[in-house]
């Protein structure tokens, strides 16, 4: 059997991720970036992420080398049978480089973008057959996350999506497909919600920075890896959320601006991880300790979950 020939347009952080995702799982593989600096910073970060999954998991991916870097799109987009279009958040650019990608492949190739908040169906108002095109969302680092979130456009059709959707499954992931085209689609919406409540938690001065971190890490997050909100309301009892829910949801943070406290941190240059300074100070060893910490947590909770549902050997 042939394997499939994916092609990855955009080598920045989520773009080297989904082709290192496809790789691993024996896909045949391009990566396009315009500049060689790019590239060779993707290979980089495929490699340093292999070598962490080595050591967490069972060995290096013999196919991770056969990964092509090009900064070539027609040399990228040759024989492709699914696209994964991952540059920047831009409506423009993004339809620029959809458009040419059209041009570049064959009729029956599908097309998807990774946007996180660009609606899928302004993105296809820049192709001559939308019927193909649909968001294929993913989450940083896509070789690890096993979720990712499949959006219809106005025009993408059911087999499309069907496709798509297979072909996802078929490298070990799991979908979900968002029935509306709507800002954020599912898991950013809920997230984001999250980071609303905790940064005016902050400003208001309820809680310390590590203390919101410290009650979302030691009570939310164990309990969201088990079960969904929904979930656990059914748990809770659905009397209890009313009763909780009109006292509470009026006190909650309504704001539809960024946060003052992020705005000033970003307006000082203070970015996060790759400043070396945002709600935290960041050292080069302390974003690799973190970035490990993450990886493992989550190989963990997905072996944890593969045993409960019966997928393991043991």
């Amino acid at each position: 059997m042939s394997k499939l020939r994916i092609t990855v347009v955009g080598a920045g952080l989520m773009g080297a991720g989904v082709a290192h995702a496809f790789a691993r799982k024996g896909c045949q593989v391009s990566l396009y970036s315009r500049r060689s600096q790019t590239l060779e910073e993707a290979r980089r970060s495929i490699m340093a992420a292999e070598s962490r999954l080595a050591v967490s998991q069972s060995g290096q991916s013999e196919y991770v080398s056969t990964i092509m870097f090009t900064d070539s799109l027609e040399q990228a987009l040759a024989d492709a049978q699914l696209v994964s279009e991952n540059v920047s958040e831009d409506l423009l650019l993004k339809q620029e480089i959809l458009a040419r990608i059209e041009s570049g492949v064959s009729g029956d190739c599908l097309i998807t973008t990774n946007t996180s908040s660009v609606p899928i169906s302004s993105l296809a108002s820049a192709l001559k057959d939308p019927g193909r095109f649909l968001g294929m969302h993913w989450f940083n680092p896509p070789v690890l996350m096993p979720l990712v979130e499949l959006i219809a456009g106005k025009e993408t059709l059911e087999s499309a999506m069907d496709q798509v959707e297979t072909i996802t499954r078929s490298i070990g992931k799991t979908t979900i497909r968002v029935r509306a085209d709507i800002p954020g689609f599912v898991v950013n919406r809920i997230q984001y919600a999250v980071l609303r409540e905790a940064l005016h938690l902050v400003e208001s001065g309820v809680a310390s920075i590590e203390d919101v971190d410290k009650a979302v890490k030691s009570t939310l997050a164990p309990r969201w890896a088990a079960a969904g909100p929904l979930e656990l309301m059914d748990m809770a009892g659905l009397d209890t959320v009313i009763r909780v829910s009109d006292i509470l949801l009026r006190e909650l943070s309504h704001t539809v601006e960024p946060s003052r406290i992020l705005q000033r941190l970003v307006q000082e240059g203070s970015l996060g991880c790759r400043s070396g300074q945002g709600f935290y100070s960041w050292t080069p060893e302390r974003v690799e300790e973190v970035r490990e910490l993450r990886d493992r947590t989550v190989n963990r909770l997905m072996a944890m979950d593969e045993q409960a549902l019966g997928g393991s050997s043991l």
